[in-house]
């Protein structure tokens, strides 16, 4: 009976499939099959101590957790990553719990990105020890009850931001905690890259300079979804060694992933509605992912229009925006079963319980294969196999994938990316150190080399002093760390949204780079979809004022940009071009902005600025220099000099999250017909769109004969005539996409790769 049920569950991801005949020809929608076969359990032995303290329920270890549990106990640090369901949680918790067992008194500290997985951690570490006093540490915590978690601490959860604002420029009042630490717990540490993941890596350095400081040495224990250098990731997190563990030893029931091309004449995000509200039919427990807020509000509103009246309550959507009382029903709902459909952006990728799931839809390309396994993995159960669908859009990256599946189903998921010495985000945490204990040189071997000199220069600016061999801030008496924003750069701007009767509430924050281009006065700007019309850009008071106003059009800032290189750091020659990679100021002056409009995306009107906008941007990038003898040829061959070099930077762009775990949102670039006044020849850059770099222009530099080849691949099999949104169209250009040559980028390429070998 056993054998013959493990047949049928086998099957279970086939049948959902036979299934959707039913609802449609789906073979001729289907691109690529991918079947993931069922893996056994493997389990390992364990002592008869650890045997007692196993959660309920629980009776034996996989092989990863017992490794992880081995290393952690010897003292060495460790990131697990494993697959989403492989009891990571568990993994990284046990440890504590012996040592606990062990040592009396032993302390456990946990950091998780969101509040939802702060919650489900508490749930679980409290239900798994009663003994254990389990404390949460958030902004949300009551100034009353912070004394006493200070005072009593055994188990402290808490996300970044707070470790960073009310833990460490505190460090002395949690000094008992701290002096009896033996653990910390990083969850989801894969989304600790880019610009957060910079300011992450910092902030768990500063712990580990104040844990020091209280005569503390914890092994931290990171998990980890799947990336492709989960080692050197932690490792670049806290500055030390760190094991990665990789082997999943837990059972899965298997997986068979479709990439599903819509019909012409039917939208991505209507497709996507149709399949989840067909699952729902069935009553089959689905999950289906979209990659704005915006979007997923538009599916549920689709996916309920497809269902009779006593289904449409079972649907629900999951995202930012919502209060955390609603968030705590809707994950109960989930986790009890209630519901039979949730729409969620990247929210749920992470690992919050959404229960027993069948099918998992993810409606466009989430940025990274990465995130796109993960949100795929979401559903999937151990005795039985599950059916992922990922339905494509007309985008250049998810045609791509359309054309290459390969690239998206066998490839190893893309590398995780900090920069610890970003000249923007270093220097505050410096800062934020120095009021927690005086800095010295011998910080350098945590902070790194650029330790050194940018001490001097914050004491050239007079933010430090020094005094002997250390370095305090110049005013001691306040805390700096308020003033560091984790998940941007820069001063942050704030949107006053005005009423009729002259009342004002803050809507958001912005940075002045994202300020010029999207809160220029005139400006539409949307916040949880309600639509405001920008009414004033103060920049040297840092204010943004707007109105609520619901129009029937949108707008496009018009952009010239400029790039001034001042430094190169690396050259390559290759056959037919040659390749650079440095420093560069990239200045992008707002000139005006188009009108369009919301449904057909028409220019109703070109709007010109008053005064243009511009802000410096000092970042990283790389430039490839173009021959005269190519432009020669594009111009014999009548193709756009200017439209090809462009068309390529967007096709490249495009593509680079293929190779780096980012967002090409996060990157820019421009192209210089007939000549760069420093190069001297056309130059396409491509740079970071972050003050600093964070290392994306660096990875496309490293891999630029397979994100070249790429991209050529993608212009040749796209079917467009003269370029679209699938191939070399962007939806950021500051341009308008204009000019765009797709004949001329194809030849381009072809001559550029000519003779080059993959690195």
């Amino acid at each position: 009976m056993a054998s013959d049920e493990k047949v049928i569950n086998d099957r279970y991801a086939q049948q959902l499939l036979t299934r959707l005949t039913e609802w449609s020809d789906y073979k001729e929608r289907i691109q690529a099959e991918h079947q993931i076969m069922p893996r056994p359990a493997r389990h390992a032995s364990v002592t008869d101590e650890v045997q007692a303290l196993l959660p309920p329920g629980i009776t034996q270890l996989y092989t990863h957790q017992h490794e992880a549990l081995t290393r952690a106990l010897d003292g060495e640090h460790v990131t697990i990553a494993t697959a989403t369901a492989s009891g990571k949680t568990y993994a990284m918790a046990l440890p504590s719990r012996v040592r606990r067992h062990r040592q009396q008194g032993a302390t456990l500290l946990c950091i998780a990105p969101t509040r939802a997985l702060i919650q489900q951690w508490q749930e679980r570490l409290q239900a798994w020890d009663a003994d254990l006093r389990v404390d949460v540490y958030t902004g949300d915590t009551p100034q009353s009850e912070r004394a006493a978690i200070r005072t009593r601490a055994q188990a402290v959860i808490t996300t970044p931001d707070m470790l960073h604002m009310g833990l460490l420029p505190y460090h002395r009042s949690w000094s008992s905690f701290l002096s009896r630490l033996q653990d910390v717990i990083v969850d989801e540490s894969h989304m600790y890259r880019g610009v957060f993941g910079s300011h992450v890596a910092l902030i768990l350095r500063r712990l580990k300079r104040i844990l020091a400081l209280h005569d503390a040495q914890p092994t931290f224990i990171f998990g980890s979804a799947t990336i492709g250098n989960p080692e050197d990731h932690a490792i670049q997190l806290i500055g030390q060694d760190v094991s990665a563990i990789t082997e999943n030893g837990a059972p899965s029931g298997g997986r068979l992933t479709l990439l599903w091309q819509p019909p012409d004449a039917q939208s991505y995000v209507e497709e996507a509605a149709g399949l989840l509200a067909f699952f729902i039919t069935q009553g089959v427990r689905s999950i289906l992912f979209g990659q704005a807020r915006q979007t997923v509000e538009r599916m549920v509103r689709y996916t309920r229009s497809k269902l009779p009246s006593y289904l449409q309550s079972k649907v629900l959507a999951y995202r930012a925006g919502y209060t955390p009382e609603q968030r705590r029903e809707i994950e109960r709902q989930l986790a009890q079963g209630e519901i039979l459909g949730i729409i969620s952006t990247s929210a749920l990728e992470v690992g919050i319980d959404v229960g027993d799931l069948d099918v998992s839809i993810v409606a466009g390309f989430p940025g990274s294969i990465s995130s796109f396994w993960q949100q795929a993995g979401r559903a999937g159960r151990r005795n039985r196999s599950a059916l992922s669908i990922f339905v494509l859009r007309e985008d250049a990256l998810d045609q791509y994938f359309a054309a290459n599946p390969s690239m998206l189903l066998d490839q190893p998921a893309e590398r995780a990316l900090v920069n610890i010495n970003n000249p923007y985000i270093f220097p505050q945490h410096l800062l934020c150190a120095a009021f927690e204990q005086p800095l010295s040189l011998a910080d350098q071997q945590l902070f790194g080399a650029a330790t050194a000199r940018t001490l001097e220069l914050l004491v050239e600016e007079k933010r430090l002093v020094r005094r002997g061999d250390y370095y305090h801030l110049r005013d001691p008496r306040k805390s700096v760390a308020f003033q560091v924003s984790l998940r941007q750069v820069g001063v942050r701007i704030p949107i006053m949204s005005l009423s009729s009767g002259g009342k004002e509430r803050l809507l958001e924050e912005t940075d002045i780079y994202h300020a010029i281009s999207e809160c220029h006065p005139g400006a539409i700007y949307y916040s949880q979809g309600a639509a405001y019309e920008v009414q004033r850009l103060d920049l040297s008071q840092g204010r943004i004022e707007v109105l609520p106003n619901e129009t029937h059009f949108y707008t496009e800032p018009i952009v010239q940009t400029d790039v001034e290189i001042l430094k190169s750091e690396q050259h390559q020659q290759r056959p037919q071009l040659e390749l650079y990679s440095g420093q560069v100021l990239v200045t992008r002056e707002v000139q005006g902005f188009n009108r369009k409009h919301n449904q057909y995306r028409t220019v109703l009107e070109q709007c010109e600025l008053e005064e243009p906008l511009s802000a410096p941007l000092e970042t990283r990038a790389l430039w490839m220099l173009i021959e005269d003898r190519f432009i020669d040829a594009l111009i014999k061959r009548r193709l756009d000099p200017a439209g090809s070099l462009h068309a390529v930077e967007h096709g490249m762009i495009a593509l680079l999250p293929l190779f780096v775990l980012g967002d090409r949102r996060d990157v820019g670039g421009v192209s210089i017909v007939p000549f760069h006044p420093q190069t001297r020849k056309a130059t396409i850059f491509i740079y970071d769109g972050y003050p600093g770099g964070i290392g994306y222009s660096e990875e496309a530099y490293r891999q630029w004969h397979a994100l070249a080849q790429a991209t050529l691949d993608t212009l040749r099999k796209c079917e467009c005539t003269s370029g679209c949104y699938a191939c070399i169209m962007s939806p950021k250009c500051g341009n308008q996409n204009r000019p765009l040559d797709k004949a001329g980028a194809i030849y381009l390429l072809e001559r550029l790769l000519e003779g080059d070998q993959c690195d």
